[in-house]
């Protein structure tokens, strides 16, 4: 004989039945889930969505009146819902470095005149193409004060040979 445990999840009036191995292996369920979500900061969020999701699944179950749910069906249940996964959130927040500052520099690889432009495209993220033309589009009505800080910019900024020169000056940067 199986003892029965009365459960209720999170968002529903509806009381469950529960065989005793089959209330065993949701408490478990919902233990490794809380384990796994221990660093995420919506956590409480997700375990009650969690908890609906499977009050949903076990109500669809029930179609007629109060009977006891067993093992196999909340294993199918808890199978629908899938695996509680941290993400790669969790994995690139223990591995992950505090960000450095970005440094802007120019970079000689595919220079036209020092490189600057070179460099803004990298900082930025940008195709060097498109901050050409922005530079030459700024530099047309505003009387060429854009060359005067290209100027600066070449004597200022440090130089790297090319880009993976540029990619290992911001890993060390500080």
């Amino acid at each position: 004989m199986q003892k029965v445990i009365q459960i209720s999840l999170g968002g529903h009036a509806l009381m469950f039945q529960l065989e005793e191995d089959a209330y065993s292996a949701l408490q478990s369920y919902l233990e490794r889930a809380r384990t796994r979500l221990n660093r995420d900061p919506d956590r409480d969020e997700v375990l009650r969505d969690l908890e609906q999701s499977i009050g949903e699944k076990l109500v669809n179950l029930l179609h007629s009146g109060n009977r006891v749910i067993n093992r196999r069906e909340v294993d199918a249940v808890l199978e629908q819902v899938g695996t509680v996964d941290a993400g790669n959130a969790e994995a690139a927040a223990a591995n992950a470095r505090p960000e450095r500052p970005r440094r802007l520099c120019r970079i000689q690889e595919g220079q036209w005149v020092a490189g600057v432009c070179q460099g803004l495209a990298a900082y930025s993220s940008i195709s060097v193409e498109w901050v050409r033309t922005i530079f030459l589009a700024v530099s047309i009505p505003t009387g060429g004060l854009p060359i005067l800080a290209y100027i600066v910019l070449m004597f200022v900024l440090p130089v790297a040979r090319n880009h993976d020169e540029y990619v290992a000056m911001q890993s060390r940067a500080t």
